[in-house]
């Protein structure tokens, strides 16, 4: 908690805003053990995240195609981005990312769940954005995805909805569900690399035999 104070008052002294974002958040209100910190800026992400370990002498790992940077700093990794707002050239590709502001951000997310964040801003730290309902689906215990083409843009979310559905003992909603159904061959758009790695990440979880069980 004293690191999300200094980082989001050092992004305010930049004339920044910084906010816990996605995943994290989530986890956050359910309650769950998460050693990833996921941090989206309204700014620079990369100058921060230079910025945030010349001071605490944590090694950084950047990406400069998409804005992003992580470190770890004690027991926990650090993810900061850029807001950003996506496009995709087809189905399937990589998106192409353009500097954007929070809404814009969550916009672009996967899942309701996951499209929540929280101010770091010292005024106004804590206070939470969820403009998908992502707080009422945690609380019916539903992954629904934020648009009817999502599973089209991007087929791994097919996966990563089987993935936190399981994980979290929650269901895919209805309508999602007959969008993954009806989209499921859009698999078929997304490189081998990216496929092998949602399957990796099917079996690093705690019972991947549901999640296998549940994709067949």
């Amino acid at each position: 908690a004293l690191f999300l104070h200094i980082a989001g008052k050092a992004a305010e002294d930049n004339g920044e805003k910084l906010y816990l974002v996605g995943g994290t958040v989530r986890d956050l209100m359910l309650k769950r053990p998460s050693l990833d910190i996921d941090l989206a800026l309204e700014g620079n992400a990369i100058r921060f995240a230079r910025q945030i370990t010349v001071e605490t002498g944590e090694k950084l790992t950047i990406h400069h195609k998409f804005g992003t940077a992580n470190f770890r700093h004690g027991k926990f990794t650090i993810d900061i981005a850029m807001a950003r707002r996506e496009s995709y050239a087809h189905p399937g590709a990589l998106p192409t990312v353009k500097a954007a502001k929070i809404k814009d951000d969550l916009d672009r997310r996967d899942f309701s769940v996951n499209a929540m964040a929280v101010d770091l801003s010292p005024d106004t730290f804590g206070q939470l954005l969820d403009s998908h309902g992502g707080v009422g689906d945690l609380e019916k215990k539903l992954i629904r995805v934020l648009h009817k083409r999502s599973f089209i843009d991007d087929a791994t979310r097919i996966f990563r909805a089987i993935r936190y559905e399981q994980r979290l003992g929650f269901t895919i909603e209805s309508g999602t569900e007959r969008l993954l159904r009806k989209n499921v061959a859009m698999i078929n758009t997304i490189s081998g690399d990216r496929l092998r790695n949602e399957i990796e990440l099917m079996l690093k979880e705690e019972l991947p035999e549901n999640g296998l069980s549940r994709a067949d």
